[in-house]
């Protein structure tokens, strides 16, 4: 196949070496980036203390070259980057080609609307299939991959085509992937979104203007019983909104007291604390004169809130849920950062346009809900 990675971060440049290095297929990876200023290019898979030098990646920012004849892409993209990205290719990209999100979450679907007439299959995965870190010296570009899944989640759209690009998946990144019921269990996955979201109400909800930290703080050491407690109202929030969805099957839409095998907001507490790669994550800080203040321009801020909260928070529109403490999640945003998605009464700001928020594309019942997905 030809193979098409988008984005040369940290998960991208770990899965095109990984496929450079274990498959046999033509890999391209659409970038501006130059990865080949270094001497070597190194994959490392930490847990197997396996490095094996990546050869064969070909590099290209054209999207002709990158997309014409592809037969699957790979989109690794933050999701405020996606939507450009997606407007690029849709009159490019080959009609036979599949089109996935590395993970699924923030509404991309809903922009492929022309991608999926001309033919297109749009697939997402529900989870990172492991934590990627790419580390630079004087000679080589390192791609670690660390905290392998032992299982994967897939569904694409039109729905005939998920076992099929789940059967694709499994056999690119040797990992099992299950076909999920619904993509929605894709888009409503209770991830990044609300362990984000939940982590950084705790750090800054008391902040103010002219506050600063003495040190660069990490993430999940500053978490607590509080911060969990807020995490399974949130949760919950979530879940009431997929039992609101029938005749939609979103069981697959796991809670994290679940996922965690935490069923107490102190058992998940002491699990997070607990996960080797989390302790990488560190609070989005940067540094002044004088100490660290938030960096509000962080990937936590720019995609998970707009591409997060605020597609689940439509969803609750959607289907009449009320959600309190995604409200108070979001007013706390909005004191922050000064951007307001939602009006009091539950409508639209004008900045809902910078949102992922289904609605946007005409999605406004159930019964739109249906006929999108299926």
């Amino acid at each position: 196949m030809n193979i098409t990675i988008v984005g040369a971060g940290n998960m991208g440049l770990a899965m095109a070496g990984y496929f450079s290095v274990n498959t046999e297929h033509n890999i391209i990876l659409f970038t501006n980036k130059d990865i080949y200023r270094c001497e070597k290019l190194v994959l490392h898979e930490i847990e197997e203390k396996k490095c094996t030098e990546i050869k064969g990646i070909h590099t290209t920012n054209s999207i002709k070259e990158a997309f014409q004849s592809t037969d699957i892409v790979f989109c690794t993209y933050p999701a405020f980057l996606r939507k450009k990205f997606i407007e690029q290719i849709e009159d490019i990209i080959s009609p036979t080609a599949m089109l996935g999100f590395i993970p699924g979450y923030g509404g991309a679907e809903f922009c492929c609307k022309k991608m999926r007439e001309r033919g297109v299959t749009i697939f997402g995965l529900q989870r990172v299939p492991y934590v990627a870190r790419v580390n630079e010296t004087n000679d080589e570009i390192i791609a670690g991959i660390l905290s392998k899944k032992k299982k994967l989640y897939a569904a694409a759209i039109p729905y005939n085509k998920t076992q099929e690009i789940s059967n694709i998946i499994e056999g690119l990144l040797d990992i099992p992937c299950e076909a999920l019921k619904e993509y929605l269990a894709i888009t409503l996955a209770p991830s990044n979104p609300l362990l984000h979201i939940s982590g950084l109400y705790n750090v800054f909800r008391n902040y103010k203007e002219g506050d600063v930290f003495k040190e660069q703080l990490s993430f999940y050491e500053e978490w607590n019983d509080f911060t969990s407690e807020l995490l399974f109202e949130y949760d919950a929030e979530l879940q009431e909104i997929c039992n609101k969805l029938e005749p939609l099957d979103l069981k697959e839409v796991v809670p994290l007291s679940i996922y965690y095998e935490s069923p107490t907001p102190q058992d998940m507490t002491l699990k997070l604390k607990s996960i080797e790669p989390f302790k990488a994550v560190m609070v989005p800080l940067k540094e002044v004169e004088d100490g660290f203040v938030p960096d509000f321009t962080s990937r936590m801020f720019v995609e998970d809130f707009p591409f997060g909260v605020c597609v689940i928070k439509d969803f609750a529109r959607i289907v009449g849920v009320k959600t309190p403490v995604i409200d108070m999640l979001l007013r706390f945003y909005e004191e922050k950062t000064n951007h307001r998605y939602f009006n009091n009464d539950g409508s639209y700001t004008t900045e809902i346009k910078e949102t992922g928020a289904p609605g946007l594309y005409g999605i406004n019942t159930i019964e739109d809900i249906i006929k999108f997905y299926h």
